[in-house]
C-alpha cells in the first residue's frame, strides 16, 4: 500500500523539477517571485517562509544577465587626464 504511494510521490516530484527546469527563465522567475510574496504573508510557519525565500533567491541566481558577469561588477577605471599627444 505505502509503495505505490511513495512511487507516485517521486513520479511527481521528478515531473515537477523537469517542468521547472525546462521553463523559460523570466517564467521561472516570476513563478518564483509569487512563491516568495506567497510564503512571506504574515502567519506562515517559519519553515515555509524560508522554503519560499530559497526557491525565489535559487531561481534569481539561474536567471542570469549582465549583472552576473565579474566585468559589470568589477568597478570601472576612471578616465586618464593626461593631454592628447602632439603631433
Amino acid at each position: 500500500m505505502l509503495e505505490p504511494i511513495l512511487v507516485g510521490l517521486i513520479v511527481l516530484a521528478a515531473a515537477l523539477y523537469a517542468a521547472w527546469t525546462l521553463l523559460p527563465a523570466a517564467v521561472r522567475l516570476r513563478l518564483a517571485q509569487r512563491c516568495g510574496d506567497w510564503g512571506r504573508r504574515p502567519g506562515r510557519a517559519g519553515w515555509l517562509q524560508r522554503a519560499s525565500m530559497a526557491v525565489e533567491s535559487a531561481a534569481r541566481k539561474r536567471a542570469g544577465g549582465c549583472s552576473d558577469c565579474s566585468a559589470a561588477q568589477a568597478t570601472p577605471k576612471a578616465p586618464s587626464r593626461r593631454p592628447p599627444p602632439d603631433d
